[in-house]
């Protein structure tokens, strides 16, 4: 959700793009390597979006989609993905889509609603999907969304861009895992700007979170930046007892976590087979940071942990290999590693569309081996 942001940052700034890992070394990440065994290969990719501007259930999606989550629920699969209906990054909405092979999908219904008017007392103006997970506890599924508002320009801040990105949890209506097709109430905010928000964390609020279980606790990365001065992308680790949990506490050492020093956005965790913890996350693209190694184009980022918490600097995931599959102008967010039966992931991914102004959704399969 953010890259749109971080060009209008760089241009008020008269800046030719974000400030380089300059920034990020005031936060003193530890200079974790990526020398992690685990390794991400593309076995199969569509050489065109699976969902794309020419999809018969659009519903007047006009914009395309950014940020979502992938599940696999008795051999269908669930995709809940913001929608950009109007404006893209602007308009937001969260749909609930489904498939039976993650290619040929089906729009089912609207999630959650926006009220698309931004604002410095709207903090309903953009939502954006960042988890869907079964608690075992409750037996219901819960779905965690992001939502902000304007800036304010009396209180000198800057009208175009979010602040204050607060955390909401909605549970489904029906216990079971059956009741991913049917409503979801909401049940408030998990975490928000506050006294415990620490030093790298920034005006633009909490703009990533995703939890997953870890032992008897929940574990959940989180995301923030500051616009002004601009700062890097990162995100970094809380604790809970439980998934319903408001008071998520900060783990000091990963405050903020190593995995990128420039941009790492809407992380997706997985459990690996080997008992370690993978996460597939938005990363920086752009080639024109000074002194930073640029991402190859069309990549997405992946890291490792092995006990959920202390995570390895990332490595980037090219997901479009093939001359007839580079539809994509501009990667964005993964959406998630759902297992398959023949011990592949399938992965999906948002991408703006080279010849229209549209962010379709991706599809690769991908392979996880230990070097």
């Amino acid at each position: 959700m953010a890259k749109a942001f971080r060009l209008i940052v760089a241009a008020a700034l008269g800046m030719s793009a974000l400030p380089g890992p300059a920034a990020a070394q005031n936060y003193k990440l530890d200079p974790r390597d990526a020398n992690f065994s685990e390794r991400l290969t593309v076995v199969d990719e569509s050489t065109a979006p699976v969902i794309g501007p020419d999809h018969a259930g659009l519903a007047g999606n006009r914009s395309g989609f950014e940020t979502g989550v992938t599940v696999k629920v008795d051999g269908v699969y669930h995709l809940f993905v913001g929608e950009m209906f109007g404006r893209p990054h602007l308009d937001l909405r969260i749909a609930h889509w489904t498939s039976k092979d993650a290619i040929d999908w089906t729009r089912d219904t609207t999630i959650v609603s926006s009220d698309p008017a931004r604002s410095a007392t709207n903090f309903n103006a953009e939502n954006w999907v960042q988890a869907i997970i079964f608690d075992e506890k409750s037996k219901r599924w819960n779905l965690f969304y992001v939502s902000y508002r304007g800036g304010s320009p009396e209180h000198g801040e800057a009208l175009n861009m979010d602040y204050e990105g607060a955390i909401h949890r909605a549970v489904a209506d029906r216990p079971g895992k059956a009741g991913i097709n049917g409503r979801f109430t909401d049940a408030g905010v998990v975490m928000k700007p506050d006294i415990h928000s620490t030093r790298w964390e920034g005006q633009q609020g909490v703009d990533s979170f995703f939890p997953y279980p870890v032992g008897d606790k929940w574990v959940a990365l989180h995301g923030s930046h500051n616009h002004i001065p601009p700062s890097p992308w990162l995100v970094g680790v809380a604790t809970a007892d439980s998934l319903d949990s408001t008071d998520w506490k900060r783990v000091p050492s990963e405050q903020p976590s190593p995995i990128e020093d420039l941009f790492i956005e809407n992380p997706i965790v997985s459990k690996l087979p080997n008992g370690n913890y993978m996460a597939v996350y938005d990363v920086n693209n752009y080639p024109n940071q000074a002194d930073v190694a640029p991402k190859p184009a069309n990549s997405i980022g992946y890291s490792v942990s092995r006990d959920g918490i202390r995570w390895h600097q990332g490595r980037a995931l090219v997901v479009q290999t093939r001359p007839d599959s580079s539809w994509s102008a501009d990667v964005r967010t993964p959406m998630g590693l759902v297992p398959e039966d023949d011990g592949s992931y399938t992965l999906l991914y948002a991408a703006k569309m080279v010849d229209k102004p549209f962010w379709a959704v991706g599809r690769v399969r991908v392979r996880l081996t230990e070097k």
